[in-house]
């Protein structure tokens, strides 16, 4: 502080500020409620934003779930149709060039196998030994 009239700076260093007890304690009293009040709103917030989050995972959920239902539907429908006879045959006759056996017809093994018949026990059901190539040992002794 500044004296004026005498033109000298008077200082005051005897002047101590201290908190007095009894205004910290109002201080609290006023700004408790509102921090309280803060923090319900705080909480409030937070548990409509959790709410909404959860209702978008609810949805995409449901969304995955119908995708997948129909995925599953369509492999049952490919499964019927891949295990139908009727359409194996189509398959085999047009892709593979396969014909249908006529009761009399033989079908011959082809000449480079050599089939062990002796431990069979019904005929033309053997094991295979070797394949047969003359001159050359086999890697199936």
């Amino acid at each position: 502080m500044l004296d004026l009239a005498a033109g000298i700076e008077a200082r005051n260093y005897g002047l101590r500020t201290s908190g007095d007890p009894r205004s910290v304690l109002e201080y609290l009293k006023v700004i408790w409620p509102l921090f309280v009040i803060a923090g319900a709103l705080a909480f409030h917030v937070w548990v409509h934003s959790q709410n909404i989050q959860v209702g978008y995972w609810s949805q995409e959920l449901s969304a995955q779930e119908r995708e997948l239902s129909q995925t599953g539907q369509q492999l049952m429908l490919q499964q019927r149709t891949l295990e139908d006879p009727k359409w194996l045959e189509a398959i085999a006759r047009r892709s593979l060039g396969m014909i249908t056996l006529r009761p009399n017809q033989i079908i011959p093994a082809p000449p480079s196998m050599n089939w062990d018949t002796s431990t069979s026990e019904t005929p033309g059901s053997g094991r295979l030994l070797r394949p047969f190539e003359p001159g050359k040992p086999s890697a199936f002794n």
